[in-house]
Order: C-alpha cells, then structure tokens, then sequence
C-alpha cells in the first residue's frame, strides 16, 4: 500500500468517527444544550477542513492537518 493510499484510508477513518460523533451528540444538539452544540460545531468544521484537502495529502501533523 502506497503512502498515499495510506493516507486516504486515515483520512477516511477520521471522518467516519466525526460523523459517528456527530450522530451521537445530535439528540442533545436538538435539545439546545450548549456544549454538545459547541462539540457539534466543532467537529463539522474539522470535517470541512477535511473535506477541502485532496485525498492522499498529509500536513505537518501527519494526519492532514497542515496549515492552511
């Protein structure tokens, strides 16, 4: 498996537990509490700024995260 390979699937799994983390935390988020929705809000923006990287591009952090 290539290194980009390698990085697409990381980057895959990343956004498959933000979205699994959004899901649990939506009952709450309908229910107005405060700090769900700021974890909410939070984790939509990481996968956005996921969401613009081409697949298979790391940062500096190794996991996609390099400055934008």
């Amino acid at each position: 498996m290539s290194s980009n390979d390698d990085a697409a699937r990381r980057m895959r799994e990343e956004l498959e537990e933000l979205e699994a983390a959004r899901l649990r935390l939506s009952e709450a988020v309908m229910k107005g509490d405060e700090k769900a929705l700021e974890e909410d809000e939070r984790l939509e923006l990481r996968i956005r700024e996921l969401a613009r990287r081409p697949m298979g591009v790391e940062g500096e952090d190794g996991r996609g995260g390099g400055a934008s």
